[in-house]
């Protein structure tokens, strides 16, 4: 079973799955180790990881098509991809679709912001395209599926610049040309959550990042008000910024890390993610005698 097929079983159980966010293979190995049966690539962490760029646009098709193909070839959960605006118009979104299933996304979201996006977190509101361009770029995602169960999920964030109605009029939009799920950006407020649930139809994707009021839920309150994705895009790059920030300070700071090894992994520990043994164990197999 391929792993776009396990993420459409797993959507279709009761409740609400948990997605955490990942930037790179050893985040994405570690949200597998934990148990979870899906991981968010999100464009806001991959910019920042691999390029040292805010959320703004910076990332391109090519760049994380090629991320992607790391991330699957060790990962075997199914791996949900933000590709941004789908780096386009249609025909970009298309060719972009198709590449990134082939690297191994088992899912690809796109959302209505113009190139000139910004981050989703960022008050002031988004550049948006026209609800019929977005419409079409959703009906080319669609199309460029090789594997009909690979999942386009389609992200509206015109409620920051044209109200909540706007944005569940848009959602329902996307929902009619084909997308599998569609994530209504918000703030997250329990009354909103219930209005995008009235309004939009079919599996839909809620943000819990840290920042938001959403973060106040837990999965099943999400579960419980209808939600089938709940996505926590920022726990691991925050955890990162703040732990890493306050390690490399004290060492340069004392010149030593000895107030710090309990925050740390052992050697063993860290091999373990990698899979250090079976390495091991294939090299000493593949030798000679």
């Amino acid at each position: 079973m391929t792993t776009a097929a396990r993420l459409r079983e797993a959507m279709a159980e009761d409740g609400c799955l948990s997605v955490p966010g990942v930037h790179d293979a050893l985040t994405a190995l570690l949200a597998e180790r934990a148990g979870f049966r899906v991981a968010l690539l999100g464009g806001n962490a991959t910019t920042a990881s691999l390029l040292g760029l805010p959320d703004l646009g910076f990332l391109s098709a090519d760049l994380l098509i090629a991320h992607v193909r790391n991330l699957s070839h060790v990962l075997h959960i199914p791996l949900l991809v933000d590709a941004d605006t789908g780096f386009g118009g249609p025909l970009q979104v298309h060719r972009g679709v198709e590449a990134l299933e082939h690297a191994g996304a088992a899912a690809v979201q796109i959302e209505d912001q113009t190139p000139a996006k910004r981050c989703g977190l960022l008050g002031g509101g988004h550049p948006l395209v026209a609800t019929e361009e977005m419409v079409e770029k959703v009906a080319a995602a669609c199309a460029a599926r090789k594997d009909p169960d690979t999942v386009i999920v389609a992200r509206t964030l015109a409620c920051s610049s044209g109200g909540l109605d706007e944005a569940i009029r848009r959602g329902r939009a996307y929902h009619e040309a084909g997308a599998d799920a569609v994530f209504v950006q918000v703030p997250g407020a329990i009354e909103e959550l219930r209005e995008i649930r009235r309004g939009v139809p079919g599996p839909l994707v809620v943000n819990m990042d840290e920042t938001l009021p959403a973060s106040n839920l837990n999965v099943s309150d999400a579960g419980a008000e209808g939600f089938k994705l709940a996505l926590f895009p920022g726990a691991a790059r925050y955890t990162l910024v703040k732990t890493v920030s306050d390690v490399l300070a004290a060492l340069h700071e004392a010149g030593t890390t000895r107030n710090f090894r309990g925050q740390m992994a052992s050697l063993d520990e860290y091999h373990d993610v990698l899979r250090m043994d079976q390495f091991l164990d294939l090299e000493r197999m593949l030798a000679k005698p």
